[in-house]
């Protein structure tokens, strides 16, 4: 079954400055041993990195955005794709809204500011 994409009319280029990896990978397994030395190991087999950014939208364009995330994604519980920033360019990935929010809004002028934090497929 294919994932459903970011919807053709919502922008998806975040706001200069609003993007940002605060977490590189997703965490390791970490075991201890009683020597005080640890072990990492990698957690699953689905390796991501999380990824927040903003995006701007007119009304309309967030109607269209609240829809897909609403229905598409099943209240974003499911994985999409979508262009992501990866610092030099934009490019495909698999993504996943992270967070019990998925989202947050704030006005900016005319335009609405539109929050996410990714898990970013590797």
């Amino acid at each position: 079954m294919p994932l459903p994409s970011w919807p053709a009319s919502v922008p998806e280029s975040p706001v200069r400055g609003s993007y940002r990896v605060p977490q590189p990978f997703n965490q390791n397994d970490i075991t201890e041993f009683e020597a005080g030395n640890s072990r990492d190991r990698p957690r699953g087999t689905v390796q991501y990195r999380i990824v927040e950014q903003s995006i701007r939208m007119t009304q309309s364009e967030f109607e269209t955005f609240d829809n897909f995330v609403r229905n598409d994604l099943a209240k974003g519980s499911l994985r999409f794709t979508m262009n992501v920033w990866n610092g030099y360019a934009m490019a495909s990935a698999t993504v996943k809204l992270s967070g019990p929010d998925k989202f947050t809004v704030a006005p900016k002028g005319r335009v609405l500011l539109v929050s996410m934090r990714l898990e970013v497929e590797l």
